[in-house]
């Protein structure tokens, strides 16, 4: 067989290939044709020889490597002689990315210091890129605050209404059936001591000081936290928020700040639903089921409850509010990939939001027994 780039002379017990001519990219095609015809016999051993090399690159290299290699996988011995060192250093390179590619660490259990020390950058890394994006949220609201014009007034009065007023049917009926079952639950207990009048006390500064505002902010998160994760990433996937760049927008500014006001404002006028409707479930108890008269019922309750309890609560709700509407709208402004990965980060907001407000509420307890409010 004889052709441009090879020539093969059989023996009883070798097949010499004669590499010559252009082996170079251009090539290619008619090279893997060449090369396909080198079949020796059983027993032969393949010897390939430089003869009239003109040119030889890095693909002309891996065809004539990946020849040797197919011979090898038949168990055929194969050979190169006679290259010179221009053209060798093609073969070379080639056999040493094919070791390095081949070549498996042995199985051992990495030290612990470089698990440590990975773990530490993976969550250094992700802290950092948390800041980054933080801040840059804070940058935009102080912008804003210095120049009201850039808050854009009409999307976060619509904010105020989907995360607000659309929430208030949800809240007070939790807070309502919560407030029912904290009666019940107490009428058990201070019936034994034959205090069942002290209901009326632990549910009306319960549902204030804490189960109020905390409730809210539970269901505010599931609802208005993943919501604000999944319509920021889903803007992320379709490069609106890139677009808007285009255009001189500042993303923070139009999408992130009014969520975050919207939520701010919402969340107190919630707590007070919330608290009202808590105390109506602990009366239709105290006053259907324990003999309280609905005028006991109030007088207790102005008895017991003090402004200051109120304010306790009305002070958090803010508070959760901010951490609810910056974690939702960061894992939402995060999403970069997929669908894969807005499902995940939307997971990620409700229950790192969830976790924030009892931590924070856990905080605030602590505050408020030291300054005895």
């Amino acid at each position: 067989m004889n052709n441009a780039f090879l020539s093969i002379e059989s023996h009883p017990d070798s097949l010499i290939v004669n590499v010559k001519g252009q082996w170079i990219f251009d090539e290619v095609l008619a090279l893997e044709e060449a090369v396909a015809g080198v079949l020796p016999e059983p027993g032969q051993k393949v010897t390939f020889k430089c003869a009239g090399l003109d040119n030889i690159d890095i693909a002309g290299a891996w065809v004539l490597y990946d020849c040797t290699e197919q011979l090898s996988v038949l168990e055929i011995e194969s050979e190169l002689v006679g290259f010179k060192a221009a053209h060798f250093k093609f073969l070379q390179h080639i056999i040493d990315v094919a070791a390095i590619r081949e070549y498996e660490e042995p199985d051992s259990e990495p030290e612990p210091r470089h698990l440590i020390r990975e773990k530490v950058e993976l969550f250094g890394g992700a802290m950092s890129t948390h800041i980054e994006d933080l801040g840059a949220i804070a940058r935009s609201i102080l912008d804003g605050v210095r120049r009201p014009s850039l808050i854009i007034i009409g999307e976060t009065i619509k904010q105020v209404y989907y995360t607000g007023v659309q929430a208030i049917p949800v809240v007070v009926v939790i807070t309502f059936l919560i407030g029912i079952v904290t009666a019940h639950q107490a009428a058990g207990q201070l019936e034994k001591f034959g205090a069942t009048v002290l209901v009326v006390d632990l549910v009306s500064i319960s549902i204030t000081r804490e189960m109020g505002v905390l409730l809210a902010a539970v269901m505010v998160a599931g609802r208005s936290g993943s919501a604000f994760a999944a319509s920021l990433g889903v803007m992320k996937l379709n490069e609106e928020v890139d677009a808007m760049r285009v255009l001189g927008l500042n993303p923070n500014q139009m999408l992130v700040i009014p969520r975050i006001l919207g939520l701010v404002i919402a969340l107190p006028v919630l707590t007070i639903f919330a608290d009202i409707a808590g105390i109506a479930g602990g009366a239709l108890i105290a006053v259907g089921s324990l003999g309280i008269s609905g005028l006991q019922f109030v007088e207790r309750v102005a008895f017991s409850t003090d402004l200051s309890d109120f304010y306790v609560g009305l002070v958090k709700a803010p508070v959760f509010a901010l951490l609810i509407a910056m974690i939702g709208t960061l894992r939402g402004m995060q999403v970069r990939f997929s669908a894969e990965e807005l499902g995940l980060k939307t997971t990620m907001a409700v229950v790192q939001s969830i976790f924030m407000i009892i931590v924070a509420d856990a905080l605030f307890a602590t505050l408020f027994t030291r300054m005895g409010i």
